[in-house]
This record gives structure tokens, C-alpha cells and sequence, in this order.
């Protein structure tokens, strides 16, 4: 997957529907459901059916750095634009992005283990427009949420799809142990997940990129 070098303002990219987006390429890649048997919860793993859950299974990916931010853009088809809790089988919709904290090859089926860290970002249809969560975590349900965020984020849905873009420094060299290091010219792993919320889909249950992508990030 390539992260192509644009010359657009972090305002401009920020907006899904910029005229921008349209000169970047998009990478579509196959999601999966998450492994009910990594679920933490013995409540998950006995109420639900894991060929329910992880609805959507098709997921476009765009990503540009313009030499200060980086930016993913992802979407994918949602017929409903879920963005309150209404009742306990109906929440938000939501994305996130995952990449290895410090590099090497963490489980990405189990959010890295105690030995490999992953740095995740968070968004969700009800969070106050722009706002995004930053977080690390060292196996299943060891998540920890930073603030104040480094990473932003907008979506829009319209026409049965979502698009969601994210936007963060692309280095922030006073959180080693809270934000990936990034770096025009380089390259890193990263992964995917999406909650559909009328599917009662949230927390560990969601469609996922099974296997990591290397992003190279253009010089």
C-alpha cells in the first residue's frame, strides 16, 4: 500500500469529500470477522454468532502525507448511518487504524502482546466532529486511551457509504511510548477495523484486516 506525497493543506485533506481524495489511489482489501474465542468476554463468546458479526467485508483505503501529517481515508458501503447508542443491540458505526507501536510483528488478531505494543486510532460516529481517540495496547483488553489526541478525524455518510478520513503529525517525538513514529521515506505495518453499529457491533467485535500491510510512505 503506498502513502502518497500531496501537496493539499491538513484542512483540505481532512475533509472526506475533498476534490483531492480523487488523485490518490485506493487499495480495497477483504475484512474479516474477529475470533470470538479472543474475545475477553465470556458473555461475547456465548451470545453471539460469529458468522454475524464483522458485517462488512469490503473496505477501501487511501492514504497521502503532505511532509507534516499523514492521512487515511476509509470507506465502504453502510445502507444505515448509525451514529447514537438506541437500544443494547444498536451502536455507533466506527473505524480505526492499527500499526505496530516500535516495528517487528505483534498479533494483529489479538492488538499486540506484552512483548509488541500497537498503536490504534479510534473513531466513532458519535464523537464531536474532528475528534479522534489514541490509543496503545499490549494483548486483548489491555487498551489504553491518551489525552489529550494527536489524531483527528471527519466522516461523512451519504448515498448507503461511509467515508472517514484521519489526520495525525506524521512524527511526534514527545509520545515514543504513546504514537508510532512515521516518517516520509519509510515504511511500516498497518491494519484495519470496522464496527457496523446496527449489527450490534462494538468494542472487540468487529471486521478486521486479518494480516498486516506494509505502507510505504512516499519520499
Amino acid at each position: 500500500m503506498d502513502c502518497k506525497k500531496v501537496s493539499a493543506s491538513r484542512d483540505t485533506m481532512l475533509d472526506p469529500l475533498a476534490a483531492a481524495w480523487s488523485a490518490v489511489p485506493g487499495e480495497s482489501m477483504q475484512m474479516a470477522a474477529t475470533p470470538l474465542a479472543n474475545q475477553p468476554s465470556t458473555y461475547i463468546q456465548a451470545s453471539r454468532d460469529e458468522k454475524k458479526i464483522g458485517k462488512v467485508r469490503n473496505l477501501l483505503v487511501q492514504a497521502a502525507h503532505n511532509g507534516a501529517d499523514v492521512f487515511f481515508r476509509l470507506s465502504w458501503t453502510d445502507d444505515s448511518e448509525n451514529r447514537t447508542v438506541t437500544d443494547t443491540f444498536m451502536f455507533p458505526d466506527g473505524c480505526g487504524v492499527l500499526i505496530p507501536l516500535t516495528g517487528g510483528d505483534p498479533p494483529i488478531d489479538e492488538m499486540g502482546n506484552k512483548d509488541a505494543a500497537v498503536n490504534a486510532w479510534f473513531w466513532r460516529a458519535d464523537m464531536p466532529e474532528g475528534e479522534a481517540k489514541n490509543t496503545v495496547a499490549k494483548g486483548l483488553g489491555t487498551t489504553q486511551f491518551f489525552e489529550p489526541s494527536p489524531v483527528a478525524a471527519r466522516g461523512a455518510w451519504g448515498q448507503g457509504a461511509w467515508a472517514v478520513v484521519f489526520a495525525r503529525p506524521l512524527a511526534l517525538p514527545a509520545e515514543p511510548t504513546q504514537s508510532v513514529q512515521l516518517a516520509a521515506g519509510a515504511a511500516v505495518k498497518i491494519g484495519f477495523a470496522i464496527w457496523e453499529g446496527s449489527n450490534g457491533e462494538r468494542a472487540g467485535v468487529k471486521a478486521f484486516s486479518k494480516e498486516w500491510r506494509t505502507l510505504a510512505i512516499e519520499a
